[in-house]
């Protein structure tokens, strides 16, 4: 599928990390390697209220907030520091119930899509070398996020800006200014995938909820940019441990102008990261390419069969899916992942902790189930972060702490 088309003497940007599964320390778990070797880390900086960006604020991979009309075309972008405006400063549309689009972050800047390469250690697969790169190095880098319904490669993909919303249409939205009561919840997989959908031009697949792919990408970059896998420490807590009721969950835009990235040591906040509001916490988002039956963890990697799945779309069953390795069959910390050229998949809890390994929490059962990501505002604290998986909901599960939000892939 992916070949390298570099020609001399052109040499690419090369980013890489080696993740050392055997340091249970989240911060001394990461080696810069390639490229990243001499970068600084970026934190959020809670004593002066500031993202601290060390060498990456200017990086290749680094997206930007825009408003995406409904046909996948950007119709301007916003200004990074007040999503109010757009980037010339006059007012923008991005609270617009009206506006026949949502408030996305684009990926690919200046034309240069994010490829990847996953080497696990040669003896241990739960150790690996992760390469980013401008560029298809070689046979090996993967650019999955970038691939639409019909197998084409895309110079964008889209993410959210926002938790997704209903409007009076039933579509699934990425608009600011949404009280808790106007967040999706209270509803199954279907009618998610469904209310996501409502977005499409007639007869185009463009738009569905979140999908594995583009979350594996961006888990991979918070790596890169912190050095570390406790991206509650580094990032901010996000919203969570709070009283049990949607009434507790933040609505959308209340972080419109704190920039790309944005977090506090408190857990009354959400947090933000790549421009996008609450990646964790506040409520749990399901998303599309991860499913679990009876433990064995599936997943796609595109809506096409580029992936090498042998089912042309995503589906509720896991049927045609990939194999990943078996989740851990209990609950708890992730202490350790299982790394393959696609991505890295839950597979120990042995040892883990809030402040240990991964640091992020895995829930399971036998069921067949549908993957949700983040943590919750009720969840505790600790169980939130980037690394959060919960595979023991069943498609059929409805509730008003799982949501899900819009992700686009144009088509060409």
């Amino acid at each position: 599928m992916f070949e390298s088309h570099l020609k001399p003497p052109y040499t690419p940007k090369v980013y890489g990390f080696h993740i050392d599964s055997t340091n249970s320390n989240p911060n001394m778990a990461i080696t810069y390697i390639a490229d990243a070797v001499g970068m600084t880390p970026a934190y959020m900086d809670y004593t002066n209220n500031k993202f601290e960006w060390g060498s990456w604020r200017d990086a290749f991979f680094m997206p930007r907030p825009c408003m995406l009309k409904s046909d996948g075309t950007v119709d301007y972008y916003l200004d990074e520091n007040d999503y109010s405006k757009k980037a010339d400063g006059t007012p923008s549309d991005v609270a617009d119930d009206s506006y026949d689009g949502n408030a996305m972050i684009e990926w690919g800047r200046d034309n240069k899509r994010i490829w990847y390469k996953i080497v696990p250690d040669e003896l241990d697969s739960t150790s690996a070398s992760i390469y980013i790169s401008n560029q298809c190095v070689d046979n090996d880098y993967r650019a999955w996020s970038f691939i639409n319904a019909d197998g084409q490669m895309t110079e964008h993909f889209y993410t959210p800006c926002y938790n997704g919303s209903i409007d009076a249409d039933g579509k699934l939205r990425s608009i600011s200014g949404k009280t808790y009561s106007e967040l999706c919840q209270n509803k199954n997989v279907t009618q998610e995938v469904t209310a996501a959908e409502l977005n499409n031009p007639v007869d185009k697949k463009i738009w569905y909820t979140e999908q594995y792919c583009d979350i594996t990408l961006i888990n991979i970059l918070l790596i890169l940019m912190s050095k570390s896998l406790d991206t509650q420490t580094v990032f901010g807590k996000g919203r969570s441990g709070q009283p049990t009721g949607a009434q507790n969950m933040l609505g959308t835009g209340t972080m419109d102008k704190k920039g790309m990235f944005w977090g506090s040591s408190s857990n009354n906040d959400g947090v933000k990261v790549f421009g996008m509001e609450n990646y964790w916490g506040n409520q749990h988002r399901r998303f599309a390419g991860l499913q679990m039956n009876d433990y064995q963890q599936l997943y796609k990697m595109t809506r096409s069969m580029a992936d090498g799945s042998s089912t042309p779309d995503y589906n509720q069953t896991g049927d045609g899916y990939l194999q990943a390795c078996l989740g851990p069959n209990a609950t708890g910390y992730s202490s350790k992942m299982w790394y393959n050229k696609d991505g890295f998949f839950d597979y120990s809890i042995d040892g883990g902790s809030s402040s240990k390994y991964y640091c992020d929490y895995w829930y399971t059962n036998s069921d067949l189930s549908f993957a949700l990501r983040g943590g919750s505002s009720s969840a505790p604290v600790a169980r939130c972060g980037a690394f959060y998986v919960g595979l023991s909901d069943t498609v059929s599960n409805a509730y008003w702490y799982v949501g899900a939000a819009v992700s686009c892939k144009p088509l060409l």
